[in-house]
């Protein structure tokens, strides 16, 4: 891509962060809101961070702007009930030195012959979007996703099919392409909806949204309600078999609500850390399930059908919900 086309990638980012930040006040940006999630200030530096670390320091070769940020803003650094209390940029300083940054690597573009690394940090970005909405539906911000429709399942025959990605910003763990074999199962056209997890569970469906898919529904509260429906959640083959060969039949199959498989976060036959095991190894092992599709926050450029999403089977902050699945 030239330099013009990755800056725009780079833009379309940041355009959403600026979008989601700016109506805000300076107390709810540095305000913990939760101990589940970082101050929306932290996030923003962070991001900041990130895009000098791989594109100004490591892909442009530069000194670093600020090293002192190497501890602050590392995310492995500090769990996020510790980052309210760290001598953490407030707002202004936040904002000045996201412009610095990305002034240095629009200077730098033209330079860099690796645009894996664009596309990855301009992800980055859109996934913090992502975090920081969580973070402000904590703090009261109203939610919505779109509607349930269609009812009735899909039966996916018996065979292989090709699972993972080639893509040129694919991550690590959606790589490499390899062949699975998958026996036949049916998976729900629709997600669950409130007034259908209503049925299963106490809480109540939210007025005017009964239509709506669940959302932060657990991995555990997911699968107790497949087994409550006479059903099962996917695995992530399944899933991604799914949408890649019956896709058009499948409502909501991005752009609702993450959906959670039954498959542990692990590698690929195959897989190799890149460019870095921070973001995918370390969470490798079976403590984390694997979760599809995209939510009503995810950005386009994030949400293929390959794309691996993971959290702990507890969490409920994030936009997940249910799709479920059956044997043949």
């Amino acid at each position: 891509m030239s330099p013009t086309d990755l800056a725009e990638v780079l833009a379309h980012g940041r355009r959403r962060t600026l979008t989601l930040l700016e109506p805000l006040d300076d107390e709810l940006l540095v305000r913990q809101v939760s101990p589940l999630q970082s101050p929306l200030v932290w996030d923003l530096a962070h991001i900041a961070y990130f895009e000098e670390l791989w594109l100004v320091r490591r892909a442009g070769g530069r000194a670093a702007l600020s090293p002192e940020y190497d501890d602050l803003y590392d995310s492995f650094a500090h769990a996020r009930p510790e980052r309210a209390g760290l001598p953490i940029l407030q707002p202004a300083a936040a904002r000045g030195y996201v412009s610095e940054v990305r002034a240095v690597v629009l200077e730098l573009l033209p330079e860099l012959d690796d645009d894996f690394l664009v596309g990855m940090v301009a992800q980055h970005e859109l996934q913090h979007v992502e975090t920081m909405t969580q973070t402000l539906v904590l703090a009261g911000l109203p939610e919505s996703a779109p509607e349930v429709g269609v009812s009735g399942d899909v039966l996916v025959e018996a065979g292989s099919f090709t699972l993972g990605s080639d893509d040129r910003w694919a991550y690590d763990n959606e790589r490499p392409l390899h062949v699975v074999d998958v026996p036949a199962f049916r998976i729900d056209r629709a997600l669950v909806t409130n007034a259908e997890y209503a049925e299963f569970s106490d809480r109540p469906a939210p007025s005017g949204r009964e239509q709506e898919p669940a959302q932060h529904v657990s991995f555990h509260d997911a699968e107790a309600y497949a087994r409550w429906a006479g059903k099962r959640l996917p695995t992530e083959a399944e899933w991604e078999k799914a949408v890649k060969t019956a896709g058009d039949e499948l409502e909501h199959a991005h752009g609702a609500v993450w959906q959670w498989t039954t498959t542990a976060f692990d590698g690929y036959p195959g897989f190799q850390a890149f460019p870095y095991a921070e973001y995918s190894e370390a969470f490798f092992g079976g403590q984390y399930r694997v979760l599809r599709g995209g939510s009503w926050v995810t950005d386009p450029f994030v949400a293929r059908p390959t794309f691996r999403n993971w959290d702990l089977p507890q969490r409920r902050q994030i936009f997940s919900g249910i799709r479920c699945a059956s044997d043949v």
